[in-house]
């Protein structure tokens, strides 16, 4: 039995060598997981996407130059008035054009302020959808973090009761080995302490997913190990009305949706404004030239500035604005339902949450209470049981009782503190 426990303690210190570890705190996990994280780094580089779309260019002219030289060689067949017909042969005309040309839409319907808005209310849109995803990765770091430790306290509960089946097991044999103790239950401490040990390795690999899943998040070695010391300690308990009330003014999934609301709102103006006539300002230099030896005009040449404004409105175009417009005004109402919706559905989740919430600090009080005086019975157990006060069926249940409290102990604080930090999430409390 000494062999088995040996082998699995060694196991787990190669795997987790904790001598050769810095450790790390919340923060620091959070800090690393925000550079490295992928997720993040696409938000980020969307954001700034954004940004290079929102300019001034829907104000600003356009401004193009283009030139063009064309020669060709024909044969032509002329009859004058007076009948005299003329032949040319191998005629080579050479044409040469080019122009410089600027175009300026001096108004639209307010089109291009409508635009540039819209474009505005995109990069506030991206810059809270970067945010939501550092909220989302703070959240998900600080569960994984968490639950490492919750992990480590399961695992040292696992150790405690191996120990423990260790120490009831020699006690058998040298109370079988005298005569005071049948084979039979023998037999079933060795049943007892295996199925401890298999538990403790259950356990060590339970740790280890913990520990892969907080280094995938922040995007280093995945074997990574035995890097986290900490405790959980809850907050203050969190009130509903005030966690209500900044949910309804800072949660980042409303202020998108408040985003969305407003660039419908642009997006009704923008189809509204195709009904109004667009002015144009136009003007350039150009520079011809023809050359033609064989033709009646041998030679012409022309060029010069040109000027003047343009009035387009729109008369009849197949119902198409109206169209637009009609589903612009659909879109809109979309819009403010699903932000309905949405602020429903935060309000339904906050109240599960905070009942979940509010249970679990009611049930981390009185585990804690029943962890602790499960330990010190498992303990007066222990020599009972050496002195032959008890059974070793009765000291199993013992064993049993005191990882149940353990467990649920850890549970219970496990799930307050993930409430607390949902909670928080919710509410716009989780930024850096």
């Amino acid at each position: 039995m000494k062999r088995i426990l040996i082998y699995i303690f060694s196991f787990f210190t190669v795997v987790l060598p904790g001598s050769a570890q810095r450790m790390m705190t919340l923060s620091e996990c959070i800090g690393q997981a925000l550079d490295a994280n992928y997720g993040i780094r696409i938000a980020v580089n969307n954001e700034q996407i954004n940004r290079n779309n929102r300019n001034y260019g829907v104000f600003l002219p356009t401004l193009s130059a283009s030139a063009s030289q064309r020669e060709s060689t024909v044969d032509s067949k002329r009859t004058d008035s007076n009948g005299t017909e003329r032949k040319f042969n191998n005629t080579v005309t050479d044409n040469l054009s080019a122009s410089v040309n600027l175009n300026w839409r001096i108004f639209d319907g307010l089109a291009m302020f409508t635009t540039h808005a819209r474009l505005k209310e995109i990069v506030s849109r991206g810059e809270l959808e970067t945010r939501l995803a550092v909220e989302k990765l703070i959240a998900q770091v600080s569960t994984g973090y968490y639950n490492i430790l919750v992990q480590t306290s399961l695992l040292k509960a696992a150790k405690q009761t191996l120990e423990l089946s260790e120490q009831r097991f020699n006690v058998a044999m040298q109370k079988y080995k005298i005569g005071n103790l049948s084979g039979l239950e023998l037999k079933q401490t060795k049943i007892d302490l295996n199925a401890d040990s298999s538990s403790l390795v259950e356990q060590q690999e339970a740790l280890r997913s913990a520990y892969i899943n907080l280094n995938t998040l922040m995007n280093t070695e995945l074997k990574r190990v035995d890097y986290v010391k900490d405790s959980i300690v809850l907050l203050p308990m969190l009130q509903y009305e005030d966690i209500q009330d900044r949910m309804l003014a800072d949660n980042t999934s409303l202020e998108i949706a408040r985003r969305d609301k407003k660039i419908s709102e642009l997006d009704l103006k923008l189809a509204r404004s195709a009904f109004f006539p667009t002015v144009d300002f136009q003007s350039g230099y150009s520079f011809s030239r023809s050359d033609s030896p064989q033709s009646i005009t041998t030679f012409s040449q022309s060029n010069g500035l040109f000027w003047g404004f343009s009035m387009n409105l729109p008369i009849f175009d197949k119902l198409e604005n109206s169209r637009k417009l009609k589903n612009s005004k659909v879109e809109l109402k979309n819009n403010e339902l699903n932000y309905q919706d949405l602020e429903l559905q935060m309000k339904s989740d906050l109240a599960q949450l905070y009942n979940s919430y509010e249970n679990s600090l009611l049930m981390v009080s009185f585990e804690s209470e029943s962890a602790e005086v499960a330990y010190e019975t498992l303990q007066a157990a222990m020599e009972r049981y050496r002195l032959g006060d008890l059974s070793g069926i009765e000291f199993r249940e013992f064993q049993r009782s005191y990882v149940s409290a353990v467990t649920r102990k850890l549970t219970a604080e496990f799930q307050a503190k993930t409430a607390e930090i949902s909670l928080m999430l919710l509410s716009g409390g989780l930024r850096m």
